[in-house]
């Protein structure tokens, strides 16, 4: 049996990437067992996922090597390339260590390098992270990602729903991300919602730790308009991607959540930069296995500010198109 620890320690939407690379380990090699080092903000999207044999939480403070040595890994597979992380796994003792060849530790911490440049953003996300085990698995391509969601979760997201006053179908709208891509103003999500409103959807803004600070600002921009509704109470990533399960569609940026929404099946449109921005460009970090459509300014696009001069009508009119 062959033991293999993956490693991805930062945000929520870059471990939901790591699931099809899960998946093919766990069903492409003989006897594998699969466990993944993860950031101990993001680890929960991983709950209840069959194919992970254990989830170690990695926060760079405590010292993890005695841990890892005694689960004897056979394999470790640098995805996220952390300094700290490939180096545990080497001083750890793990016999086969995969990485990319073009870091400056490359060298002192991989034995086994993928050569590789994410930078040019030739392919998905996901497909990056198969290339890594493509010795082992063989050439592979992310068509879903995984997450798993108990009934009692998917239950309890039904009546969270239904104490808004919900009734119907809703939409998702996720105003804020974690920064790493371009973005909408607060002003303009809530023009967006609005919108949405007067076009006869109901509307839920989501939100989760701080970002609910900035629900007041949602609220006056937005203005007191029937079928807007606020998610004012600090839900988990769980509880939220529960609500995100009965929406019709989910509106954000590119962020964690979104990924989340793919992988339950819930169409997205999300707000990605032009093309040209290739270190966030929509090839690499679009939504997989989902209905979806992106909400782009022009080509010559110099910052997200441009977000700001697209006719709202036009964003809900991609809404429609996508709902339809």
């Amino acid at each position: 049996m062959k033991k293999i620890i993956i490693s991805r320690t930062d945000a929520i939407g870059d471990l939901m990437l790591i699931t099809p690379l899960i998946k093919e380990l766990k069903q492409g090699v003989p006897g594998a067992s699969v466990s993944v080092l993860a950031g101990c903000y993001a680890k929960d999207v991983l709950l209840n996922n069959p194919d992970v044999e254990e989830v170690i939480e990695f926060s760079g403070k405590k010292e993890l090597a005695p841990e890892i040595k005694k689960r004897a890994f056979d394999i470790s597979i640098c995805v996220y390339p952390d300094f700290r992380a490939a180096m545990l796994f080497k001083k750890s003792g793990v016999p086969e260590r995969v990485g990319t060849a073009y870091r400056w530790f490359s060298f002192l911490a991989f034995n086994k390098m993928v050569k590789m440049h994410r930078k040019h953003s030739e392919m998905h996300e996901a497909d990056y992270n198969l290339m890594l085990a493509r010795h082992l698995i063989g050439e592979r391509k992310a068509s879903h990602l995984y997450y798993y969601m108990t009934e009692e979760e998917e239950q309890k997201g039904l009546e969270y729903v239904r104490s808004k006053g919900i009734r119907g179908d809703f939409i998702c709208v996720q105003p804020w991300s974690g920064g790493s891509s371009w973005n909408a103003s607060e002003k303009k999500y809530s023009e967006t919602g609005a919108a949405a409103a007067e076009a006869g959807f109901s509307v839920i803004f989501t939100a989760g730790g701080s970002e609910r600070a900035g629900l007041g600002n949602i609220r006056d921009y937005a203005g007191q308009k029937q079928g807007l509704y606020y998610m004012d109470e600090d839900l988990s990533i769980r509880e939220l991607a529960a609500v995100i399960k009965h929406s019709s569609a989910f509106i954000s940026s590119s962020t964690g959540p979104m990924h989340i929404a793919a992988a339950l099946g819930v169409r997205t449109l999300t707000f990605f930069p032009p093309d040209r921005v290739k270190a966030v460009r929509w090839e690499r970090w679009k939504p997989v296995g989902n209905d979806c459509a992106a909400i782009k300014p022009g080509e010559n696009s110099k910052s997200e500010k441009d977000f700001e001069k697209m006719p709202v009508q036009e964003i809900i009119a991609k809404l429609k198109e996508l709902i339809a």
